[in-house]
């Protein structure tokens, strides 16, 4: 692969990873695609991450070290992004690894349809070798044109799509907030107008105990969720992405409501629990009023869920 071929800025935030690291990095820097720069972004690790980060750097001159101080993954990731200097953005988590043609066919099918957004497909596997499907939408080339791109919100990761680097101009990740695909994906997906799905298994990632993804789901952090789902609808609907701003509703009612009934309400998280009611108003007030698409008895739940919470609890828990 020549020089003429567009630069691609490979951001991966490492944090205490020094077991995966090796097979992730090594899954990089082997790609068919060679014209690569690759940002290992070490967040504070407190292991050897930094160290063997420092080692690649040695070996390979396409790889730019970042040690800063630990600010999590957002803060990671946004340190490459303001260093970065492709054409293309591309994220993988350091504990995860894709195929060695991901980025060559990513790039290709961006190229063939003209697109500024590629997708591939995720398998999900343990560290005991058993290997499920995680994202798979599609076994072939499907290009989504228009308002269809609005489909692949329903899984927001970053890490198994290219991008064109024009769609993250002043965007960046939310510091301090998990969920953080989640808060900026409906946001670059706006700027795009065509994305592709290339219909290839070409991004393993690794579901571990102690990653943040393996930790309970109904925590205090789940309240970052329903603030980055509150702001995926009030940011479609203030730009009338319909029938995808109602969907985005939908799913605030339903995330709202998981919380009610998995979250306890204490000293802790009385203050959470208001602002999330507070927001939920947005997508009651967009739900009431649709005529067609939500019949009289969802109605019925979103109107208890408003205004009497424990009793939608104790009806539809």
């Amino acid at each position: 692969m020549d020089k003429e071929q567009p630069l691609i800025s490979v951001i991966v935030p490492v944090y205490n990873v020094e077991k995966y690291l090796k097979k992730c990095v090594d899954s990089i820097t082997s790609q068919t695609y060679k014209n690569l720069e690759i940002f290992l972004v070490d967040d504070g690790s407190t292991d050897s991450s930094g160290q063997i980060c420092n080692e690649f750097e040695k070996n390979d001159a396409r790889i730019k070290v970042i040690h800063k101080k630990n600010g999590g993954l957002s803060d990671a990731r946004n340190a490459g992004l303001d260093r970065a200097k492709g054409q293309y953005y591309a994220f993988i988590d350091s504990d995860d690894y894709i195929q060695d043609n991901t980025i060559e066919i990513m790039l290709n099918a961006i190229k063939k349809n003209k697109s500024e957004i590629a997708v591939c497909n995720m398998i999900r596997f343990l560290e005991e070798g058993e290997t499920v499907q995680f994202y798979c939408p599609t076994d072939h080339e499907v290009l989504y044109q228009g308002n269809q791109r609005y489909k692949t919100l329903n899984q927001p990761s970053v890490c198994n799509k290219l991008f064109e680097a024009k769609l993250f101009e002043g965007i960046r990740f939310p510091k301090g907030k998990y969920y953080e695909d989640t808060f900026v994906y409906h946001e670059v997906l706006y700027r795009a107008n065509n994305i592709v799905l290339t219909g290839t298994d070409s991004y393993w990632y690794l579901s571990r105990e102690d990653s943040i993804v393996g930790q309970p789901q109904y925590t205090e952090r789940y309240f970052d969720f329903i603030e980055a789902v509150y702001k995926r609808a009030d940011f479609l609907l203030k730009h009338d992405v319909q029938p995808y701003a109602k969907e985005a509703c939908l799913s605030l009612y339903a995330a709202i409501a998981n919380a009610e009934s998995n979250i306890e309400e204490n000293t802790k998280t009385i203050e959470k629990f208001s602002i999330a009611r507070k927001q939920y108003t947005l997508a009651y007030n967009e739900l009431m009023k649709t005529k067609n698409q939500i019949g009289i008895k969802q109605k019925l739940r979103l109107m208890l869920l408003k205004y009497f919470p424990k009793l939608h609890v104790k009806i539809y828990r």
